[in-house]
């Protein structure tokens, strides 16, 4: 897919390129919202891209920011129509079952260039195998009173993002970090997660993919953590960072944040077991699943 189709990546780079303009000419946002007159706060939700900037707007701002050079603003144009289209892009029937911070996630996944993830309750969702995603959504997640089609249409979307994201020609580098006390947590049972620990043993044969387990002697640290990725846009340091809870997500764009959680992730990846540790780890904890499964017949 094109850069300019994915209406949340050239919402990012709007807000950016305002943003930086107006830093640029010392304005605070105050100024802006007087000289443009706006409120403040459409101001403050245009660069923290809360909201699209019509065309009509964005024309008017970039002349006032000097912002002039003829590729630079057919650039700008042009991504600032492709967000807008985000709700025809999107359709109502995917909209209504994801959150806004997924449906930019999985947007942001197909641009990234480095993907960093650490998980300390489940698989995460670009490498479950349906039957693990759907002993989630069916079991772990029914209190949250999820429609049956929602679960379906959500189960299919995790399954088509491993396509979109990994399975793409130019694979993004994916870094993994998997907490240990997931390899023993049997989501849907025994067999359904030995078969999801041999999918995620499998998966990270790829040389693009390196998956590392946290051992159990980190929880101390885990403590004050919840699962998080970052997903690296380009090689000049634009990133993302999306948080996901039991029944909340959000992504923040805050170079602050997202480089604290990278500092974090360092840190894990520096104290987790080796590559081929982790995979012997995986491996062994999936024979074990199926061994007891086995057992049972």
């Amino acid at each position: 897919m094109a850069t300019g189709d994915l209406p949340a990546v050239a919402r990012r780079r709007v807000w950016m390129a305002l943003r930086r303009a107006r830093e640029a000419k010392g304005l605070t946002q105050t100024q802006i919202a007087d000289e443009m007159e706006w409120s403040l706060s459409k101001v403050m939700r245009i660069e923290k891209g809360e909201v699209n900037i019509s065309v009509s707007d964005l024309r008017a701002l970039l002349d006032y920011l000097d912002v002039n050079d003829p590729a630079e603003v057919k650039q700008l144009l042009d991504d600032a129509r492709a967000a807008r289209s985000e709700r025809r892009t999107a359709g109502s029937a995917f909209r209504q079952h994801l959150t806004t911070a997924t449906q930019q996630l999985f947007q942001y996944e197909t641009e990234a260039v480095a993907i960093r993830q650490f998980s300390l309750v489940l698989i995460p969702g670009l490498l479950q195998t349906e039957a693990y995603a759907r002993a989630i959504f069916q079991n772990v997640l029914e209190k949250e009173s999820l429609s049956p089609e929602t679960i379906e249409t959500r189960i299919a979307i995790r399954l088509r993002r491993r396509e979109s994201v990994l399975d793409r020609p130019d694979p993004p580098q994916y870094l993994f970090l998997l907490d240990e006390s997931v390899l023993g947590r049997p989501i849907g049972g025994p067999h359904v997660m030995g078969e999801q620990l041999l999918a995620l043993w499998q998966a990270a044969q790829d040389t693009s993919m390196l998956v590392r387990i946290v051992p159990l002697a980190a929880a101390p640290t885990l403590a004050t953590l919840g699962s998080f990725m970052i997903l690296d846009l380009d090689g000049e340091g634009n990133s993302a960072l999306y948080r996901e809870a039991f029944i909340s997500d959000d992504i923040s764009h805050n170079p602050a944040i997202v480089s604290r959680h990278r500092e974090l992730f360092e840190d894990l990846w520096a104290s987790s077991l080796t590559v081929e540790e982790s995979a012997d780890r995986i491996e062994g904890a999936a024979r074990s699943m199926l061994a007891e499964e086995a057992s049972r017949a």
